[in-house]
């Protein structure tokens, strides 16, 4: 008898310790983002046609331009935050996307959304973005939270390079060069050369 009231004393703690870290994950994962404190982004069909506008445009200028001149595209925040809706909302996401918050702020990209996966959880971005010296986009993520849980930086740099590699591929059939970008009030503005 007293090895099987043993037994279910041991199986208890085990499920109460289970419980109990079941309950700390989803506090922290359900939880507000930490880098999610400011305003939500307004979005509009507008500004995401603004964008599609402004993407048309510098096609063109490339097209008609020749090698050695100088195109540029600015995004505002509003404008990127109202894109990402749009796609969210017509399925084009690989994931469930609401909320969406876009901030251009002092050389830094801070993005803030509510993902569904089988529960609902804020994710938060903090990247840097800037050109190498081959004149290729250079991205450096310094936070991702889902909710109150920072992802460690040795996984973001993991998943990094894997984005990465599928990006230079698709930017190698891009006939520019980039010189700059710049992140600030508000705006993202990038600078490139056609080749």
């Amino acid at each position: 008898m007293n090895i099987v009231r043993t037994i279910f004393l041991a199986l208890g703690a085990i499920f109460a310790l289970l419980l109990v870290s079941v309950g700390i994950v989803g506090y922290l994962i359900t939880g507000p983002a930490p880098t999610c404190a400011a305003g939500e982004t307004e979005v509009s069909a507008e500004a995401a046609a603004s964008l599609d506008r402004k993407i048309e445009a510098l096609r063109r200028d490339i097209d008609e331009g020749s090698g050695g001149d100088m195109v540029s595209l600015l995004i505002t925040e509003r404008e990127a935050a109202s894109k990402l809706d749009q796609l969210a909302k017509a399925g084009e996401l690989p994931v469930e996307v609401s909320h969406i918050q876009i901030r251009f702020d002092d050389g830094t990209i801070g993005g803030c959304a509510l993902i569904g996966f089988l529960i609902d959880v804020q994710v938060a971005i903090q990247a840097k973005m800037g050109v190498d010296e081959q004149g290729q986009p250079e991205t450096t993520v310094e936070s991702l939270n889902l909710g109150r849980l920072s992802i460690p930086s040795t996984l973001v740099d993991q998943v990094m390079i894997a984005i990465m590699r599928q990006l230079d591929e698709r930017w190698q059939s891009i006939p520019i060069e980039l010189r700059d970008i710049t992140i600030g009030d508000g705006k993202l503005t990038v600078i490139g050369e056609i080749r």
